[in-house]
């Protein structure tokens, strides 16, 4: 069956490739490490083959459920590749939050904002369909771009995954006593990153990348939409650095990289 890639295709057999790389040439891994992820990696890849062999009119298959379904192999695959934690640079990554009394204001955060970004940090996993359903109504028929679409939002979290093996975090949750605020909220949040996220850091935040890229992909939508979309990224930052996620260094990294690949895939 012939093969037609397109971008976000393409974007990801590059990084799938990087992630195998990585599983054979990386000192320290364990044999179950390796197994894991380079099944995951093999397994990437067939999907990516896979999708490419779709017509272009696959609206659903290609353009929908494909992509995100290797987004979130690459998350879980890029998780397996953490070796062990770098007290060195969590030091100065908690200095930084220290400068910015990061712990300090969100014990003063009232109750009820507290819980609005916690709820901002979870919902995350919407922000992207949202955004896609946003683009696809507010665009007209002939502008509309869902490979466009699916390749920034996939390069944006690769760049954020693919530093995983060099930049060995662990989350300040896990090294800082107590929580930083109450919240009900926060008890789903820490189930559910409990069951299904890699349980180490990012840097840069996948989450606040993300969320940052797909307020991007919809500026051309009416104004109070993208007010919407923009504040809704802001909040899911805010969360993810007051709520003890992510260190600030994280967030703010990741606004540089999903502003950079919107850019370069606007030129």
């Amino acid at each position: 069956m012939p093969y037609g890639f397109c971008h976000w295709e393409l974007a990801s057999l590059a990084f799938l490739a990087y992630t195998l790389a990585c599983v054979l040439l990386l000192p320290g891994l364990t044999r179950r490490a390796r197994m894991l992820s380079g099944c995951g990696g093999i397994a990437g890849l067939a999907i990516v083959f896979w999708s490419a062999s779709l017509p272009g009119t696959d609206v659903i298959g290609r353009f929908l459920f494909l992509p995100a379904f290797v987004l979130l192999l690459g998350y879980w695959t890029t998780g397996l590749l953490f070796r062990a934690p770098m007290p060195r640079l969590e030091s100065l990554l908690r200095r930084f939050d220290s400068t910015l009394r990061v712990r300090a204001t969100a014990a003063s955060i009232p109750r009820v904002v507290a819980e609005l970004l916690e709820f901002a940090y979870a919902a995350v996993y919407g922000l992207v369909p949202l955004a896609l359903l946003i683009h696809v109504m507010t665009t007209p028929a002939e502008s509309i771009d869902r490979d466009r679409f699916w390749t920034v939002i996939l390069v944006t979290d690769f760049f954020c995954f693919g530093l995983l093996p060099w930049i060995q975090t662990r989350p300040p949750r896990a090294l800082e006593e107590g929580d930083p605020w109450r919240s009900t909220l926060r008890r789903f949040n820490l189930r559910l990153l409990g069951s299904t996220s890699i349980r180490v850091n990012t840097c840069p935040s996948g989450h606040a990348a993300e969320a940052v890229a797909a307020a991007l992909l919809v500026t051309n939508a009416p104004l109070p939409v993208v007010v919407m979309m923009m504040l809704a990224a802001l909040a899911v930052s805010a969360g993810a650095v007051y709520g003890r996620y992510h260190y600030a260094i994280d967030a703010l990294s990741g606004w540089v990289v999903a502003v950079a690949v919107w850019a370069a895939a606007s030129a």
